[in-house]
């Protein structure tokens, strides 16, 4: 599965990001927006899904809220549990879930 960076959408009139995309822009009622990269994030809060309906037998997922660097906050899936705080790149895959990966620290 291809993956590709996380755009999100920022208003060419105010500036204001959002994510996902709005017909109009909530801040000036503008329809004129263009991407952005989301570019890395902050995990602010994180969650396991033990069970879910109709599914047997697979493993927890783990989801975490992230700021991204643009602005806009997005539900995301991690590889593995993270830490509040960590810092973590984004990406969305073809079926646009939404993956967090840790970055390296530094």
């Amino acid at each position: 599965m291809t993956a590709r960076a996380l755009m999100v959408f920022a208003c060419r009139v105010c500036g204001a990001v959002e994510f996902p995309r709005r017909l109009l822009c909530p801040q000036c009622g503008s329809a004129r927006q263009h991407e952005v990269a989301a570019g890395a994030g902050t995990v602010e809060e994180t969650t396991v899904v033990r069970h879910r309906a109709g599914v047997h037998g697979e493993a927890p997922v783990h989801l975490a809220t992230v700021r991204t660097q643009a602005g806009p906050r997005v539900i995301a899936r991690l590889g593995s549990p993270l830490l509040r705080g960590a810092q973590v790149s984004l990406q969305q895959q073809a079926d646009d879930a939404i993956v967090a990966e840790t970055l390296p620290p530094g």
